[in-house]
């Protein structure tokens, strides 16, 4: 994929499949989050009710070493300007690192919102606060760094946000003065009183968090709250849960390691972010960079398990020949590895919007080269709002579906719970189950998709979109993919179809085959605009199987096999040994 030139910036070689990483991984997994709720004296635990295992601490500390928060320095890029979108670096960084992670990116992902939604409001009166909080948020030394929550989810409302009961209000001066307190790292309190119950917050152990709660009878607004503060007439160094109690943690499918509780928030100290009242628009900043990470994690695991069912059909026999050369298994091999590409080129292509979007332009950016990133910032931002719902919801289900036939295609092995995070494949199924839940289900999406299409932003949007295709277009019809080229027009008339002829609430009951239209149309434009940049042979293939994907091809089976041995095993097939 030609998103971005990377060659400066990656991890150290081979950590995330080091031993010692996926030793942490499975100790993670195995050593899982529980609380202590009670002193020996049976008083509240206010200073550490929650114990996490040693592996998760050692994995968020590699996250936070390796810069992978968007606003953080990127220490390779050091000297380069504003010439690379890191954006797209981070996230190429975050897909390596996820699969061996036990989901420490989950945290990373709100620390990244956080980070952003705090960055737009430095000029305000609470500035000199939100300052301190991203600093730490952007640091790279595990020290001082801090993660952050995003704590949404009611009992009531789930993700409808509306049905938020916890409640803010802003204490008088006398009470600001009995309890002038300070938090962790010697920042007073904020004065406002924050009291409800979060119902579903993950990221448990974070050192702050940005919460949404009623301050009037319709009006939702953001705080920003840190989870400790300073114990009174004790060592500075002494703190407690700033108004939080953990009433317990969550026992989930997946994602075991991660600490998701419930929480009693009751007297918890914040500020207030942005205006009164706008609580929803604040925090879209950050959903808009978690659902870009929940696409990122969505292909990562997806690329794991294909990784690991390339490595085991180097080596596994059956019926006296490798499974990499049993045609019919590399044919199941290879369908998956088209729609694995065509979900990496829409999450890398909405990564890049992100970046544009935050003035982060590219001379040295290949896909900017071919014009398929738009030039101005207007058109950028209406193909990110419309894109980024679409992504998230597609690249999670396709990767459900695509971890799901990795497990099978390892046969009983790839069933197995074990401790080897090699072969594990069940362990990545279960973490990627949660990805077409978290920060909105499908139906979610659709529905946030239906919202801006016939909201005051649909006209911009679609007329963006609009001339984004035309553009696809003409590079298929271009480089010899006409056929290709009728069935994306034929595309984006349906979709137009839809959105122009029936209500919003006949086109939310369309909603999913909405979003699966348009992702067949990006991501079929991603693939040829690919393909027509260097005239690769298989990505040429990927491209016309991906459009056409119920046309039956004219070429012989045989030629189809080498073609689908291309597509898994890239053109040294044969001379490659069985590794990750």
């Amino acid at each position: 994929m030609a998103i971005h030139k990377l060659s400066p910036v990656k991890l150290p070689p081979r950590l995330v499949i080091s031993k010692p990483v996926l030793d942490y991984a499975a100790e993670a997994e195995r050593n899982q989050p529980y609380l202590k709720p009670l002193s020996s004296f049976g008083i509240e635990n206010k200073q550490d009710p929650l114990v996490t295992g040693e592996g998760w601490r050692a994995l968020l500390e590699i996250s936070i070493r390796e810069s992978l928060v968007g606003l953080a320095p990127e220490p390779g890029l050091t000297g380069h300007g504003t010439q690379w979108n890191t954006r797209v670096s981070k996230g190429i960084k975050t897909h390596l690192w996820t699969p061996s992670s036990a989901m420490v990116t989950c945290p990373g992902s709100m620390t990244d919102g956080a980070a952003k939604l705090l960055s737009r409001h430095l000029d305000s009166k609470n500035g000199r606060i939100f300052a301190e909080a991203l600093k730490r948020l952007t640091s790279c030394d595990p020290a001082i760094a801090w993660t952050s929550g995003q704590w949404m989810t009611e009992r009531s409302g789930g993700s409808d946000v509306r049905g938020t009961e916890t409640v803010a209000r802003k204490l008088t001066p006398e009470e600001m003065e009995e309890d002038d307190g300070v938090d962790s790292v010697g920042m007073p309190l904020g004065p406002w009183r924050l009291d409800g119950f979060k119902w579903f917050s993950s990221a448990t152990d974070a050192n702050m968090s940005i919460i949404l709660a009623k301050t009037g009878e319709h009006s939702i607004s953001a705080f920003y709250a840190p989870l400790r503060r300073q114990v009174k007439g004790r060592n500075p160094r002494e703190s407690e849960l700033n108004g939080v109690r953990i009433q317990r943690l969550k026992i989930k499918f997946g994602t075991k390691a991660l600490p998701t509780a419930e929480l009693e928030i009751k007297g918890m100290r914040g500020y207030l972010v942005g205006k009164e009242g706008q609580g929803v628009k604040e925090i879209s900043t950050i959903l808009n960079i978690t659902r870009t990470g929940n696409c990122i994690a969505s292909v990562s695991y997806w690329g794991r398990s294909l990784a690991i069912c390339r490595a085991y059909s180097k080596v596994r026999m059956t019926s006296g020949r490798l499974l990499q050369d049993t045609p019919s298994y590399v044919r199941t091999l290879a369908r998956d590895h088209v729609k694995y590409a065509a979900s990496m080129h829409l999450t890398f292509f909405v990564v890049a919007l992100l970046g544009i979007s935050e003035g982060r332009s590219s001379s040295s950016c290949m896909a900017a080269q071919t014009n398929i990133l738009p030039r101005d910032k207007n058109s950028t931002l209406a193909l990110l709002r419309l894109l980024t719902p679409m992504a998230k919801a597609r690249t999670a289900l396709r990767a459900i579906k695509g971890v799901r036939a990795s497990m099978e295609n390892l046969g009983g092995i790839g069933y197995l719970e074990n401790e080897d995070p090699i072969l594990n494949i069940a362990r990545i199924f279960r973490d990627t189950c949660v990805l077409s839940i978290w920060e909105g289900t499908t139906e979610v999406m659709a529905d946030d998709l239906m919202r801006v299409v016939k909201g005051s932003e649909g006209p911009d949007c679609l007329n963006a979109l609009d001339k984004w295709v035309a553009h696809g277009l003409r590079v298929a019809r271009t480089h010899s993919f006409s056929d290709e080229a009728v069935v994306l027009q034929e595309l984006w008339a349906e979709f137009l179809s839809y959105v122009r002829t029936k209500d919003r609430e006949e086109l939310n009951w369309y909603g999913r085959k909405c979003l699966k239209v348009l992702e067949r149309l990006v991501c079929g434009c991603l693939l040829i605009v690919d393909a027509s940049r260097d005239g690769d042979g298989v990505a040429k293939e990927i491209a016309r199987r991906w459009i056409l994907r119920y046309v039956i091809s004219s070429t012989s089976w045989t030629d189809e096999a080498s073609l689908d041995s291309r597509i898994v095993y890239g053109d040294s097939a044969r001379t490659g040994n069985a590794r990750l």
